[in-house]
């Protein structure tokens, strides 16, 4: 990973939980915000791209923490772009502490025009600055809902000011604080997330309210439904625990 873009890390206080270990969402904010800043290094950044009203949307992510990360820990991050396939730009991302691989994300984005919502082709901006890496896909095949599923709803949540990123929608990473809010083993403290996997099917706006539908499929293992108020599809989800 020598010449795959890097930087240290930690996580914070407020990106822990009250057995200090990373929240889910803190450990997808670490990886993501070390991404931003290789673009922003690289060029294009993400803010040109905004200002030529282009954004990149995450559509999907598969997550595999194998080891548990503890508050202040010394992390080293990386992120690396992949080479695009048609309209998907892969990503991945991967944590270590004193080198050892703690975590591992492989994401794919969408680059869209923002006014009109469609998603451009790969040769719409020129990423050629950006030191490329292999995609290492975790899951051949992206998660999806079986038709026999027996999933039943479990909550509400309605997207909030605090909810919203500078793209105008929740930002991906808010969706793990509600998804593991509702798996009650979570709130005993013994547990952490090992697998997260997300397909996005839809962006969730400002007074949108989705309603959470869950079933528990195996033994610490949770497949989530969301959808939106106008009976729209938002996202697909899957978290499966283990002991810390």
């Amino acid at each position: 990973m020598d010449k795959i873009y890097r930087e240290e890390n930690r996580i914070g206080t407020y990106n822990c939980d009250r057995s200090r270990v990373a929240k889910l969402s803190g450990i997808l904010q670490l990886t993501q915000e070390a991404g931003r800043r290789q673009m922003a290094l690289q060029k294009p950044s993400y803010d040109e791209l905004q200002a030529e009203g282009k954004a990149l949307m995450l559509s999907r992510l598969d997550l595999e923490i194998y080891d548990t990360i503890y508050f202040d820990e010394p992390l080293t991050v990386y992120s690396w772009p992949c080479e695009s396939i048609r309209a998907t730009w892969p990503r991945g991302y991967a944590i270590e502490c004193r080198g050892k691989k703690m975590a591992e994300v492989a994401s794919q984005w969408a680059l869209v025009d923002m006014a009109s919502r469609k998603v451009l082709k790969a040769d719409e901006v020129d990423f050629s600055k950006y030191t490329m890496g292999e995609y290492n896909e975790l899951y051949k095949m992206k998660l999806r809902i079986p038709k026999d599923a027996q999933l039943k709803k479990v909550g509400k949540h309605r997207v909030t000011y605090s909810n919203l990123d500078y793209n105008g929608h929740m930002n991906n990473t808010y969706y793990a604080d509600i998804l593991c809010d509702l798996i009650p083993e979570m709130e005993t403290g013994k547990y952490r997330v090992k697998t997260f996997r997300v397909h996005y099917n839809r962006e969730a706006s400002l007074g949108d309210v989705i309603s959470v539908m869950m079933q528990q499929t195996g033994e610490k293992q949770y497949l989530f439904k969301t959808v939106k108020d106008d009976g729209e599809f938002n996202i697909a989800a899957e978290i499966i625990l283990t002991d810390i």
